[in-house]
């Protein structure tokens, strides 16, 4: 009897784990995504990085993310960040969007956090151009973190924006971190199923 409810209480701590490894840090819901679902629609596809092999790492999860969820990914081959002296603005997608037939824009940040394990662990931030996302604003994009080799302290984040072609209104957007780990694929493919599942779960498909 006890060795069942021992088992049972461990299968439940393990669903719980299992949960929390699918929440993302924040995400916002535009009140007309209802009025939008994407449901099998064709999408434009663009990963932003600090480097080209983040960069396509992101495009390639995010593409396979998409389709197995029935959506036709259109894919942005260009993965380079908004210059340091241009803000975010996801509208520059839009002309390409259109012409592809897409319904909306799914934009994708991904790169490193600044990581103190001496911190309490507040200490993460991400830097793209001319804006930033994460808990503090202590390191820039300029900064380029070791993919391979030591890489103890490494980080990963990714942001993502789900935006109407037509109008340009943003519908979705969500933000989520990861903690620090030797493999950056690892990291970044977990985090950008993470934000497609929360995108599910919001209704934006």
């Amino acid at each position: 009897m006890n060795r069942c409810l021992t088992i049972g209480a461990v299968a439940a701590t393990l669903g719980l784990v299992a949960c929390a490894t699918h929440t993302v840090d924040a995400q916002w819901s535009s009140p007309q995504l209802a009025n939008t679902p994407l449901a099998g629609a064709k999408v434009l596809v663009a990963c932003e990085a600090p480097e080209e092999v983040l960069g396509r790492i992101c495009l390639d999860k995010l593409a396979a993310e998409l389709r197995s969820r029935g959506l036709t990914p259109v894919l942005r081959p260009d993965t380079a960040p908004p210059p340091a002296t241009q803000a975010r603005d996801d509208s520059r997608y839009l002309p390409e969007a259109r012409a592809a037939g897409a319904r909306a824009v799914w934009v994708a940040s991904v790169g490193p956090e600044a990581h103190d394990p001496g911190s309490s662990g507040s200490g993460l931030s991400i830097g793209f151009g001319g804006f930033s996302f994460g808990r503090s604003s202590s390191v820039g994009l300029g900064v380029s973190m070791p993919i391979g080799g030591s890489s103890a302290n490494t980080a990963y984040a990714a942001d993502a924006r789900v935006s109407d072609a037509g109008t340009g209104l943003l519908l979705w957007t969500a933000r989520a971190g990861s903690a620090p780990s030797g493999d950056a694929r690892v990291q970044i493919e977990a985090l950008l199923q993470r934000l497609v599942d929360a995108a599910g779960g919001a209704k934006v498909f």
